[in-house]
């Protein structure tokens, strides 16, 4: 399901939180996408996006169908919302270790290597305005120009081929750990996965207030905590 969007919403608080979880698993995915080669965050969305049937268990009732006007069981929504809490908190997590380690090694130079730029270039135009020829000495004056300009060459030169060198590293970067782009892209969708699970939480809660928190026969097998989830998934196939 793509984005919540409020000009279309259904009249079941049920649909709108449906949809709510359609955006948030829709960040989820991005996240898994982009992060697929970056270690930890990436490991931390795939598990998010392969236990999105705790949501989709939660909000369809249980296999029976006497029981399908159950639609939102409390048990795996309970269970949903412990286990999406703690994703989000490990993404924060990640995010922060990898902030405070780019400030630690110096790979968030960005803002620093642009001051150093323009420093760079104060100290050129003092250079040209000290190093002017004297009046009247024109061929010393024409000579300096050459050279200058023979070095300004050599300079735009030298910064031409570090671009490519740089161009061509990031595309055989297979480092693992958190660019500032990553990192400002991880903080994005982590803004998002929250005001999704914000929303979804509050329209849960007033669901239950009204309808009382029901379970469903899945209820067992969610309170196997001692079974990873994936093991979980598999025996809600074969039950």
């Amino acid at each position: 399901m793509g984005f919540f969007d409020r000009g279309h919403e259904k009249e079941s608080p049920l649909g709108n939180l449906r949809a709510h979880i359609g955006t948030f698993m829709y960040y989820v995915k991005v996240g898994k996408s982009k992060f697929k080669n970056k270690g930890a965050v990436g490991a931390i969305f795939v598990d998010m996006d392969n236990t999105k049937f705790l949501f989709q268990q939660a909000t369809s009732g249980t296999m029976y169908m006497y029981d399908m006007k159950k639609k939102l069981d409390y048990t795996l929504w309970d269970a949903a919302i412990h286990k999406y809490t703690e994703d989000i908190q490990k993404l924060k997590d990640e995010l922060l270790k990898a902030v405070d380690e780019g400030e630690e090694n110096g790979s968030f130079m960005e803002e620093k290597e642009e001051e150093k730029k323009a420093e760079e270039e104060k100290e050129k135009e003092k250079e040209k305005t000290t190093e002017e020829e004297p009046i009247g000495d024109w061929k010393a004056h024409i000579k300096g120009q050459m050279k200058e300009a023979e070095e300004k060459a050599r300079r735009e030169e030298e910064e031409r081929q570090k671009e490519k060198e740089q161009i061509v590293a990031a595309a055989e970067d297979t480092n693992e750990a958190l660019t500032e782009a990553d990192c400002r892209e991880l903080w994005r969708l982590i803004q998002g996965l929250e005001r999704e699970y914000k929303e979804m939480n509050r329209i849960a809660d007033e669901w239950f207030a009204v309808h009382g928190k029901k379970t469903g026969c899945l209820t067992a097998l969610v309170g196997m905590t001692l079974i990873p989830l994936g093991a979980m998934y598999g025996l809600y196939y074969l039950l």
